[in-house]
């Protein structure tokens, strides 16, 4: 977890730490070959986070009020780095300033660190031409943005890419790609793209970008791949952090080819189109740790939410990764920090972070949203998912959802900041003014601002709206952009539907297999005989429990379910089993720490997410088989009778069972009698169907 937390190191120790490293250095080629470099690329080269990143670099931009660069550099720490180079372009004093000053820069750092000013760069393929012209890489690097949260162990990537390199020298990157739905939270929305690989040795052979609303329905492969690779597995279930290991060869083919400016429409797409160059690229798939890229508004609030939810365990709030912070857990996923001023009134509901310094008064309700240090909240204020930076003042009354709201800034008495919206540096809002969503608010007025609007933010306030006409001129897909990357997805653009997500036609039953191959023994795409339903059942488990603990909408959480089984090619049975799991989880967790009884457990539970099921449960059959499933889930749990028994209860009431199915599942379904443990947890149901039968019959008598 990278070095100890002391005080800060002032000065510029950067230049000691390297003089040191040096001297120590071994002389033999091995340990020049064993030590691993990163580039940390602090620019991403868009305009994404603007108007906020005009005043403030990327990479220093708060993440549960930590920046994000130490993020990147408690995973390098983690992945054995011996040395760092920052690649600097706009905002380069912030950061240097930053760096100098952190515990990276003492003595105890596990690397030495060392900027480098960039400042003509505007794309990734310039500073990789400005690194090879200065001769930095001398070795194997890793090359990431400084916008990265992972906790991946990189042992065995490294070790992986070190074998191939020392067997075949074309072997020149290797991608660390996570395995994800097409539709996780994560993964950018504007974004997307196809990776074929073999699926023997995990060579990329075919790279492809796409776009999520052009519902690309073919890609074109060389025919002369299948000649070469007999297993092709074509995988559009990748989160793609930009995570790479590369050979020294990379920056020099940067500079050899003035047209590659992306790391992957460009490079990794030339490179596999290229008959010339014999390079050869390999994934390597993360299944069981975090990794995530904030690479637009919409994945800063998704990587916030992992974060608070110890999904990215160890890096969480209460590791404090910065000297002079002072988290503590809370039940519910609640971090405070010391010197923070409650009023006796206000709430501070699950998922939430609260930083140093910052009184909320009475009758404020705080929900699943980060407040930065100092802030001033005042009474019956209302912030939901929200993200407050420091030193803000909110006054009474005052409603903010789904925005951010940058250092500085002050929201006036009774306004309203919509879901979507930035509010800049030191912006101030005059009281009962509505900020629409989507609407970016600063006082930074440049170049690129053709049109200010002071009426926007009241006759007492200070603040202009924010248009980035440049990035709308020179991108064709803006709109799309605009739409899907920012705090909140507009879900109706997506259109989505099973047939345009389906890898199976519409004529085609649904197989049970859900990862295909192209094999060059035959025309036809045939299903791979080593799928594996564990992998969909965890990651839809996974979801629905995440859904569940962050109170996600319940037509997101269906959704995101939806899109996991068509692009796993699931049947509902599993989808079914999945959901049950979660939920019944959720009732036993409530019911063994003593939160609730079990039936208010239940109740509690199913009342918010039964109505799930009413996509996954369409005749009899599936209503036998749902009740098979919950009560085969019921045997391992303490108190199971009585989940049982209060589930089929509370989901007949919702007429997500029926009295026919009830009774054909318990008197007349082998499975049920046959199983000592299915008898046994179903040994309160008699008294539930009496009871159903004799209702049945005095409503029949009147």
């Amino acid at each position: 977890m990278g070095p100890k937390k002391g005080g800060q190191a002032g000065g510029n120790k950067t230049k000691v730490g390297k003089q040191t490293a040096q001297q120590n250095a071994a002389p033999e080629e091995t340990d020049q070959e064993e030590r691993l470099q990163a580039i940390v690329l602090s620019d991403s080269y868009q305009t994404r986070f603007q108007p906020l990143t005009l005043e403030t670099p990327r990479c220093l931009l708060p993440l549960c009020n930590t920046p994000l660069l130490e993020y990147t550099f408690e995973f390098l720490a983690l992945a054995g780095v011996s040395e760092v180079i920052v690649v600097c372009c706009a905002h380069a004093d912030q950061i240097q300033e930053y760096i100098a000053n952190s515990r990276w820069s003492n003595f105890s750092s596990p690397f030495t660190i060392e900027t480098v000013l960039s400042p003509e760069s505007v794309s990734v393929g310039d500073a990789m031409r400005d690194l090879d012209a200065k001769g930095l890489i001398t070795s194997d690097f890793l090359l990431v943005s400084g916008d990265i949260v992972c906790n991946v162990p990189f042992d065995k990537v490294l070790t992986d890419h070190r074998q191939r390199r020392a067997k075949d020298k074309n072997a020149i990157m290797t991608m660390v790609l996570r395995e994800a739905s097409p539709f996780h939270r994560t993964r950018a929305r504007a974004e997307s793209a196809i990776f074929v690989l073999d699926e023997q040795t995990n060579q990329c052979v075919h790279y492809e970008e796409i776009k999520t609303r052009k519902h690309m329905k073919q890609i074109s492969l060389d025919p002369e791949i299948f000649n070469k690779h007999t297993d092709l597995a074509i995988r559009n279930d990748f989160i793609d952090c930009h995570i790479d290991i590369c050979s020294p060869d990379v920056p020099a083919l940067f500079t050899e080819n003035f047209d590659y400016n992306h790391i992957r429409k460009d490079f990794v797409h030339g490179i596999l189109t290229s008959d010339l160059l014999g390079k050869t690229i390999f994934a390597h798939i993360v299944t069981d740790n975090y990794a995530a890229r904030v690479r637009s508004l919409q994945t800063y609030d998704a990587v916030s939410k992992d974060v608070i939810s110890r999904w990215t365990y160890p890096i969480t709030p209460d590791s404090n990764l910065l000297a002079d912070q002072t988290f503590q857990y809370q039940r519910g996923h609640i971090y405070k920090e010391d010197g923070i001023v409650l009023a006796r009134s206000c709430r501070i509901n699950s998922c939430t972070v609260v930083g140093a310094g910052t009184a909320v008064d009475d009758g404020t309700v705080i929900t699943g949203s980060v407040i930065g240090r100092r802030c001033k909240i005042g009474k019956n204020v209302s912030i939901r998912s929200a993200y407050i930076w420091d030193d803000v003042t909110i006054e009474d009354d005052a409603i903010i959802e789904s925005a951010i709201i940058a250092n500085g800034a002050v929201i006036g008495a009774s306004s309203h900041v919509a879901p979507g919206a930035i509010v800049s540096y030191n912006v101030k809002i005059d009281s009962n003014i509505i900020v629409d969503g989507n609407k970016r608010l600063t006082k930074y007025l440049g170049e690129e601002n053709k049109n200010v609007d002071t009426d926007a933010v009241g006759e007492d306030g200070d603040g202009y709206v924010y248009e980035d006409a440049s990035e709308a001129e020179e991108d064709d897909d803006y709109e799309e952009i605009v739409n899907s990357s920012g705090l909140v997805y507009n879900m109706a653009s997506l259109n989505a539907s099973d047939t345009s997500f389906s890898t199976v036609s519409a004529d085609q039953p649904h197989r049970k297999s859900r990862r295909r191959r192209i094999s060059t023994a035959s025309n036809n795409t045939v299903a791979s005989e080593d799928s594996d339903e564990d992998s969909f059942l965890r990651e839809a488990q996974a979801s629905v429990e995440r859904a569940v603990a962050e109170n996600h909408d319940l037509d997101i959480a269906a959704l995101e379910l939806s899109t996991l089984r068509m692009a796993k090619n699931a049947q509902f049975h599993e989808v079914r089993a999945a959901t049950i799991a979660a939920l019944i989880g959720r009732i036993s967790h409530l019911i063994n720490s003593n939160t609730l009884k079990a039936r208010a457990a239940v109740e509690s539970v199913l009342n918010r997410w039964g109505p799930l099921f009413r996509r996954q449960v369409f005749d009899q059959a599936d209503q036998i088989d749902f009740l098979l499933l919950i009560q085969r889930d019921c045997t391992r749990r303490m108190q199971g009778s009585s989940i049982l028994l209060h589930a089929i209860n509370c989901l007949y009431d919702q007429d997500i069972l029926d009295e026919e199915a009830i009774l054909k599942w318990w008197y007349q379904d082998p499975q049920r009698k046959e199983d000592a443990d299915m008898v046994k947890v179903g040994e309160l149901v008699p008294r539930w169907l009496q009871w159903l039968t004799t209702a049945e019959e005095e409503s029949d008598s009147e």
